[in-house]
């Protein structure tokens, strides 16, 4: 298991941590321990650059003026030296089943835990014990989310789904090219779990 975490497209930053691993160790995302006591995990995220408007030189240099226009609209990765806020870290717990059958529903707590991040350029990071794990007594996995601030974004709800009055969807209306079809989304960062095996 690999040390690795994903982001819906934006550069988050993120490290999830078991920080009372056996040993005084600690244990990042991807490790796998076993161990009696309840663990204490620390989770830290710094939002993605806000991007300036534009293109970069190099960018025109390396291409040509016209052709960044034809593939990217004069828009490309371009970052400022602001980071954008993260709003909150979700923390998932997954209990594997015990036996087969065993409904899983109640196994996938997502989320378990969150927490609300003040709006700070530097990040936020939370720290936190799992206190139901011993009387539990059983394995479990546990893996972290990160939340940057909701915005609007270019095709955000390409689909333009309606619902009815009990959330069911009823129809779409899929996007044209003439339209930008902006909608709020909030981009986010996922780390590999860390598996805690009962002893």
């Amino acid at each position: 298991r690999g040390v690795v975490y994903g982001t819906s497209g934006p550069r988050i930053l993120l490290w999830f941590d078991l920080k009372n691993a056996p040993g005084d160790a600690r244990a990042p995302m991807g490790s796998e321990v076993a161990m009696a006591e309840s663990p204490e995990f620390e989770v830290r995220a710094v939002g993605s650059f806000e991007p300036r408007p534009g293109c970069p030189a190099w960018a025109l240099q390396g291409l040509g003026a016209e052709r960044v226009a034809t593939l990217c609209h004069d828009e490309c990765y371009h970052p400022s030296d602001t980071r954008r806020p993260i709003a909150a870290i979700e923390v998932i717990r997954i209990l594997p089943q015990r036996e087969d059958g065993e409904a899983v529903e109640a196994l996938i707590e997502d989320p378990w835990r969150r927490f609300d991040c003040a709006p700070d350029p530097a990040g936020c990071k939370v720290r936190f014990r799992d206190e139901e794990y011993s009387s539990l007594a059983r394995d479990a996995l546990y893996y972290a989310r990160a939340l940057e601030e909701t915005r609007p974004a270019i095709l955000g709800d390409p689909l333009r789904t309606r619902f009815d009055a009990a959330g069911q969807p009823i129809a779409i209306d899929i996007c044209d090219g003439d339209d930008d079809c902006l909608a709020p989304i909030q981009e986010r960062a996922w780390s590999s779990p860390i598996f805690v095996d009962f002893l």
